[in-house]
């Protein structure tokens, strides 16, 4: 029987190759998921404080393969990031999260299917390395 660690070591391999940005308005946040990223392999992981820094880092850096962000940010939210996305073809992937419960949740990912964005779901706050690494392989997938 194999621990969980093999499980995961297994699961993470191909990982350390995807470029994330994780997009949050607390620096806290930003932290642990870049912590919780880094324990499941990833090294390439940047972050925007806000949903305007996200597009300025987007203008001067290569596309993140996957985009982590959350929804209930002041200034530019979640939803309007979204609708930049679509507006700029971003071609990687996009997982929303947030504290707020399960139907604001189901309405940012109806607002990403309709931005016609690469949508690999939601994960509710606070975030678990084990909800992280069910929504990473889908984008490995």
């Amino acid at each position: 029987m194999r621990d969980e660690e093999t499980i995961m070591a297994e699961n993470t391999s191909d990982l350390s190759r995807l470029r994330v940005m994780v997009i949050d308005d607390d620096d806290f946040q930003l932290d642990f998921a870049t912590e919780l990223l880094e324990e499941l392999g990833i090294r390439k992981v940047t972050t925007a404080l806000g949903g305007d820094n996200a597009l300025l880092a987007l203008d001067h850096q290569p596309a993140p393969d996957l985009i982590l962000c959350d929804i209930q940010m002041p200034g530019m939210d979640g939803f309007e990031l979204i609708k930049h996305l679509g507006d700029r073809q971003f071609e990687g992937a996009v997982i929303l999260i947030s504290g707020q419960g399960a139907k604001v949740l189901y309405t940012a990912s109806l607002v990403a299917q309709l931005a016609r964005l690469h949508f690999l779901g939601t994960v509710e706050k606070p975030l678990s390395k084990n909800a992280l690494l069910n929504m990473l392989e889908k984008a490995q997938g």
